[in-house]
């Protein structure tokens, strides 16, 4: 039921509980959409289309880290009704992000009553898991097995890189239940490469049993904020774009630490751990390649239950962007902008497929850029920092760098997209950075829409 959206004919009591009301529901989905991976202009931008399309106007939104505020001021009295929420816990949950966008999507063009849509946003949140526990499980442990293959491996360390992400995820998931800070829970993960490492060494003395250190990196890095940091950096949310920053650092400071200090320990009984220099990306390996990435991006896709719908465009995507890669690796750009360049061409692509299958676009970016994460220059460091070596600090300043370009080729490429083509946005003011987590509609004619509000 379609609801009206002028709000001049009622008395100030009303008019309050009414504003009150539509700054509840505005409320509810912006904390839904930061809890599981938005980024804070898409937020904003939500809340902002969400209460003109309701008729409620002078709405001021911001977002701080893990603050959300919503303010109203009566033009009439000056009176403020202010709304705040902390959001503590963010997770990756792309089913749910997926599902409160389309419901923005819908209340913007359509307004219901109120009531409707709190059931509606209570639906979204109390829905159950999309894939099983163990499915979301067994795709972290294919993160590993994937970035495995992808760094050159073979099938003894993509199997042990497999247990080792399965004993890394239920090892993290148990401190993180017992509230453990998250850096502890990355050291205790980033341990585990190098031991389960040592195992492999003893069964097969001529398998490169380091790359079980750099597949297990890459999946503790594949959930982290570096992406969300850029994009509201970029975006003018300079201090949350600083605290997500920190949070990276954090997270992959005790990734560093675990690896360093169970790497030294492994040292003292005559273990050093080393990586092949063949192991890097070739046109000749190519088709193995891609269908690690695919395996990665998958396994991804299975942990942070991107929608079934969307299963082929993630793997289509994330073998697209190996493929740019390499490419752009064979003309010598250097791995710092041949990522940014694959990133690029994700973005760009990832504004027409995610309108084929109906999910925002953060979810086909984010998901096809796993098996880029630079987890084999982050360890080059590491072990070369053991050996005393300041060309150490440069590989993992060099990895920042990687990470930094991945989330901004990606926002590039979408920015370029949305800028031509010009997305629908019910909005008063115009953001400077694109929607990556909302509907985005490429067509000149959703401008026009935007006037009935």
């Amino acid at each position: 039921m379609s609801v009206p959206t002028r709000t001049s004919g009622l008395s100030a009591i009303e008019l309050a509980d009414y504003t009150r009301s539509v700054l509840d529901i505005a409320m509810r989905l912006a904390e839904v959409m930061f809890g599981n991976g938005a980024g804070a202009e898409d937020v904003v931008a939500a809340v902002l289309a969400i209460t003109r399309a309701y008729g409620v106007r002078n709405v001021d939104a911001d977002v701080t880290y893990s603050v959300i505020e919503l303010s109203y001021e009566n033009p009439s009295t000056h009176e403020t009704i202010t709304r705040t929420r902390n959001v503590r816990y963010r997770t990756l949950d792309y089913h749910t992000l997926s599902r409160a966008a389309a419901l923005i999507g819908e209340l913007v063009e359509k307004p219901v009553d109120v009531a409707e849509a709190r059931r509606e946003i209570a639906r979204i949140v109390s829905s159950p898991a999309l894939y099983p526990r163990m499915l979301r499980r067994f795709g972290w442990s294919l993160v590993g097995a994937g970035a495995a293959f992808l760094i050159g491996g073979n099938w003894l360390v993509a199997v042990a890189a497999l247990l080792a992400t399965m004993g890394i995820d239920y090892l993290t998931t148990a401190l993180a239940n017992r509230r453990v800070p998250v850096f502890f829970q990355t050291l205790a993960g980033g341990a585990v490469g190098p031991l389960v490492a040592a195992l492999v060494h003893l069964i097969d003395p001529a398998s490169n049993s380091s790359l079980v250190v750099v597949a297990t990196i890459i999946m503790l890095l594949a959930g982290v904020t570096t992406f969300g940091a850029v994009h509201d950096a970029l975006s003018g949310f300079y201090v949350t774009g600083t605290a997500r920053f920190v949070e990276a650092t954090i997270i992959t400071g005790g990734l560093v630490a675990g690896v360093a200090a169970s790497s030294l320990m492994l040292a003292h009984f005559g273990l050093v751990l080393e990586i092949n220099p063949a192991s890097s990306p070739t046109l000749g390996t190519l088709p193995v390649q891609l269908a690690a990435s695919v395996l990665i991006v998958l396994g991804f896709a299975f942990a942070v239950q991107v929608p079934k719908r969307a299963l082929w465009a993630v793997c289509l995507l994330g073998a697209s962007a190996e493929l740019f890669y390499v490419l752009a690796l064979g003309a010598q750009t250097g791995s710092v902008f041949g990522s940014a360049l694959a990133a690029i061409g994700v973005g760009l692509l990832a504004a027409a497929v995610s309108r084929l299958v109906r999910v925002p676009p953060l979810v086909i970016v984010v998901s096809a850029l796993v098996p880029l994460v630079p987890g084999l220059l982050l360890f080059s460091g590491l072990l070369q920092l053991s050996e005393g070596s300041m060309d150490g600090l440069l590989s993992m300043l060099a990895a920042a760098a990687v990470a930094v370009a991945l989330a901004a080729g990606a926002i590039l490429g979408q920015y370029l997209v949305q800028a031509a083509w010009g997305p629908a946005r019910a909005l008063p003011r115009r953001f400077v950075g694109p929607l990556m987590a909302l509907p985005v509609k490429l067509n000149r004619t959703a401008r026009t829409r935007t006037k009935k509000f």
